[in-house]
């Protein structure tokens, strides 16, 4: 190379080997930011077409009367995440401008389906998406039993009365309450008592169909909303949630004090339910009525011997 030092200077290529940070990003996601699932997290995954929508066979589906059965679709080409409206009624919104033909979303865009539903497009790596998705799940849903928790519940019932209110449609819940719950942590212990609470959430969860909404209320107690069917059908549901807990034996490894080895036990549990549904409130159709009436009727349930279910 000819020319002084100076120009062999500027002649000189740096090449930095370190990738950049967003380099890492190839995770795609959107994240809600709207609604009773705000902070959801949807990954989009490559190889699949995804799509979005009000219909159940949707990859994400979204309960929202303003969004169509399918209302838009993802496509990832290459390195690109391609939006497309599918001719939805009111539309999809990106940076709000309405599109109408299919689009490359950035990192950082904001897109709009229908009248309210909002979600923001990032591009993250793997740590990034895992931190977003379990701030999620650490405010829907309880620690211990991993269904919905109180806050997330007493939401989605305001939601629900609001819906079957203007739309004259039936809504139920039940509460359900474990019987003698105290009597199994004072004579095994807490951790049994947790077991239990575990077990009987997942029996409730995998009885319930798949439109019910499962929470944990509060110490031994869980609320099942229930959309869609008046109170006769709510009650036999309750009945088969009842016949179910009582049908799964719960086992316990227990250390008796003073023993010298550890004991296999089985924790007989059965539950009480009241049941109540919007039919039942009279004038009062609000959350705070469905629920005392229901809670009303668990106490009779109790009071007239436990395992078994009380309605009108």
């Amino acid at each position: 190379m000819t020319g002084g030092p100076e120009q062999r200077q500027r002649a000189t290529l740096v090449v930095d080997t370190n990738a950049s940070p967003t380099s890492r990003r190839t995770r795609a996601v959107l994240t809600s930011s709207s609604g009773a699932q705000t902070g959801r997290v949807f990954t989009i995954t490559r190889g699949d077409v995804i799509t979005l929508g009000r219909d159940a066979s949707c990859t994400y589906r979204f309960d929202d009367p303003s969004i169509s059965g399918v209302h838009a679709r993802i496509v990832i080409l290459g390195a690109e995440h391609m939006l497309a409206d599918n001719k939805s009624t009111n539309g999809t919104w990106v940076n709000d401008v309405r599109i109408t033909d299919p689009v490359h979303l950035r990192d950082g865009d904001r897109v709009r389906f229908g009248a309210t539903l909002t979600l923001r497009f990032s591009l993250l790596d793997e740590a990034e998406e895992q931190a977003l998705k379990a701030v999620y799940e650490a405010a829907l849903y309880d620690g211990l039993t991993k269904v919905f928790n109180r806050k997330h519940l007493e939401d989605r019932l305001d939601a629900e009365v609001a819906f079957a209110t203007r739309h004259n449609a039936e809504l139920s819940v039940v509460i359900v309450d474990i019987d003698y719950f105290k009597k199994v942590n004072d004579t095994y212990g807490h951790q049994a008592g947790d077991a239990v609470l575990k077990s009987v959430a997942q029996t409730l969860q995998r009885t319930l169909r798949t439109e019910d909404l499962l929470a944990r209320y509060g110490g031994e107690e869980f609320v099942v909303v229930a959309r869609g069917i008046p109170i006769t059908n709510a009650c036999v549901a309750a009945e088969r949630l009842r016949v179910a807990v009582e049908s799964v034996p719960i086992t316990w490894t227990h250390q008796p004090p003073g023993a010298s080895a550890p004991v296999q036990i089985t924790v007989p549990v059965t539950t009480s339910a009241g049941v109540a549904s919007l039919t039942c409130c009279g004038d009062m159709k609000d959350k705070a009525t469905l629920l005392r009436i229901a809670d009303q009727r668990l106490y009779r349930a109790k009071e007239s011997g436990r395992n078994r279910v009380v309605g009108p």
